[in-house]
């Protein structure tokens, strides 16, 4: 849990309360017949693709309205923003299932058995001796990363992608939170720490 949650603690009990606890629910997206933009009315927060009957499995949806931009619904995708409604696309596959789990006021990870990549890649390490300073990853090509803060940081680390990363204007990661992004190339990582010195790490997958 991270600062942030803590500070706003009581607030956020408080939330659950009214909302009641039914604060999670998993759904299976069969996919034996093909979707075009299906829409399912469910509302949350948080969306994990928890798993699938095989690597082959596939399908995309758009989150709240059927014109935004589709993302692919691979094992281990986290998409943390609210969301009232979702739109579901996929081929027939006869047999093929993917599962997923939503919340609101929730988190999940679930380990998988092979995180990113088949073979490691080397560790980027990203960093700037400079407070309040942009700096972005050496360049290398890949489908997707893994970018977490040091668990040793201070303070939070902004992290833009294919901009100059701006404070309070981009992605805050908090000593030892990490996401996990799509992308061609790890140029597109963007950082800028509020203590100079802290560090980011990089894994990529190519």
């Amino acid at each position: 849990m991270s600062d942030r949650d803590i500070r706003n603690w009581d607030e956020r009990l408080s939330d659950q309360n009214r909302r009641g606890w039914d604060n999670y629910l998993r759904r299976r997206i069969h996919l034996d017949n093909a979707r075009d933009l299906e829409r399912w009315n469910i509302a949350g927060e948080f969306l994990c693709v928890e798993e699938s009957s095989s690597e082959s499995a596939s399908g995309s949806i758009c989150l709240n309205r059927n014109t935004n931009d589709p993302i692919d619904l691979q094992v281990g995708v986290v998409l943390k923003t609210i969301f009232v409604d979702i739109f579901i696309t996929n081929v027939a596959q006869a047999g093929e299932w993917i599962d997923i789990v939503i919340g609101i006021n929730f988190e999940y990870y679930k380990k998988q058995g092979k995180l990113i990549g088949e073979e490691a890649q080397p560790v980027l390490k990203l960093t700037h001796v400079n407070p309040n300073t942009d700096v972005a990853a050496a360049s290398h090509i890949c489908n997707r990363a893994i970018i977490k803060a040091n668990v040793y940081n201070t303070q939070v680390a902004w992290v833009d992608f294919g901009v100059a990363a701006v404070q309070n204007n981009c992605m805050p990661l908090d000593p030892g939170e990490w996401i996990e992004v799509s992308l061609s190339n790890t140029d597109r990582i963007h950082a800028n720490f509020e203590v100079g010195g802290e560090v980011v790490y990089i894994v990529y997958e190519v």
